[in-house]
């Protein structure tokens, strides 16, 4: 089989992204040729042989214009070889591709993962053949085309529990992603801080992420300042953006991975603490289908936070074992990489 997927970034070294260069090389293992059309490309090394990457040249400094008229020419000349046509996230792939997938009567299915239902992938809607999504939540578009769940896709050789973990003093509490708003960082530290009142001074914040517009950056220096007010720099330690694959050290030694996320779909970042054996307490809603009720909280409330925080501190270390190897199955059942990709291929079967 020959597959074509479009997808914004291939780059090993992302912070945002990483993971997808993960899908590629386990895809490209699964089919006989994988061709992928990207907007940007970063480090390639160590994909398989068979996986051919053509770039839309944003890190080039390429413009939008420029990008869309190589994309043209790229599905022109791409689309006819391939067996089918896989558009990860974006609709906006879909909706350019589609006519092209339409003409040469190749399957597109979209890829999507998120609450929203925007003009943009309801026109999608209108050339793709299925979708495919994570879970139920994921996916809220109402379309007479087929929805496939499929669960996520994490590395679960790459995110892995430590075969020891060395006992300390220190309650270590981790949270990832883009700063943003909509993440509710201020809540966590917030929490924190209301737990240091309480006498607790042994836990620790570390939040790894950057900004990629000017708003969010007024929100980070007002998180910064924030923090400062309070004298808890020694507390909470903000890292910047890493790459994905130096994230499963600091889940592997973390005891609670903290996710204020409002995209009302399984959050990557939650399941790849959980296949750590990393204990996880998030606001999405989404989550409430896989996660017990003490690993669940609410969004904009510190107080709340700190109680759930609290209470899973003083869980006996049987429930605690118990959690994180019921939350690492679930994962390696529903969410696994190798899965994932054999079932993308799959739907190019039927």
């Amino acid at each position: 089989m020959i597959l074509l997927i479009i997808t914004r970034i291939v780059d090993k070294n992302s912070s945002n992204a990483g993971f997808i260069y993960n899908w590629v090389k386990k895809i490209g293992e699964t089919v006989d040729k994988l061709i992928v059309i990207c907007q940007e490309q970063g480090d390639i090394f160590g994909l398989p042989e068979n996986v051919k990457i053509y770039s839309l040249g944003k890190e080039t400094g390429a413009g939008k214009l420029k990008q869309l008229i190589r994309f043209k020419l790229l599905l022109l000349r791409l689309v006819p070889k391939a067996d089918g046509v896989f558009s990860h996230m974006m609709p906006i792939y879909s909706i350019i591709a589609g006519p092209f997938c339409k003409i040469y009567h190749k399957k597109l299915i979209q890829w999507y993962t998120h609450k929203s239902t925007d003009w943009k992938l309801k026109l999608a809607n209108l050339f793709v053949f299925e979708f495919a999504t994570a879970s139920k939540l994921s996916f809220r578009l109402k379309t007479r085309k087929k929805i496939n769940i499929l669960g996520h896709g994490i590395d679960t050789e790459l995110f892995k529990p430590l075969n020891y973990k060395l006992p300390t003093t220190n309650y270590k509490l981790f949270s990832i992603g883009r700063i943003s708003p909509s993440k509710d960082y201020e809540s966590i530290i917030k929490a924190v801080y209301e737990l240091h009142q309480q006498g607790l001074n042994n836990i620790n914040l570390t939040i790894i992420g950057d900004v990629s517009l000017q708003p969010q950056r007024v929100y980070f220096d007002n998180l910064k300042q924030m923090v400062k007010k309070m004298q808890f720099e020694k507390s909470v330690e903000f890292l910047g953006a890493m790459p994905n694959s130096r994230i499963p050290q600091y889940l592997q030694e973390s005891d609670l991975f903290i996710n204020l996320s409002d995209t009302g779909s399984l959050d990557k970042a939650v399941l790849e603490a959980m296949a750590c054996e990393c204990l996880v307490l998030t606001s999405n809603e989404a989550f409430q289908e896989i996660l017990p009720a003490e690993l669940l909280t609410q969004k904009d409330n510190p107080k709340i936070l700190a109680q759930n925080i609290k209470a899973l501190i003083n869980l006996s270390p049987e429930k605690k074992q118990q959690l994180e190897k019921q939350l690492r199955q679930e994962v390696v059942n529903n969410h696994n990489l190798d899965n994932l990709a054999k079932k993308i291929v799959k739907l190019y079967e039927s």
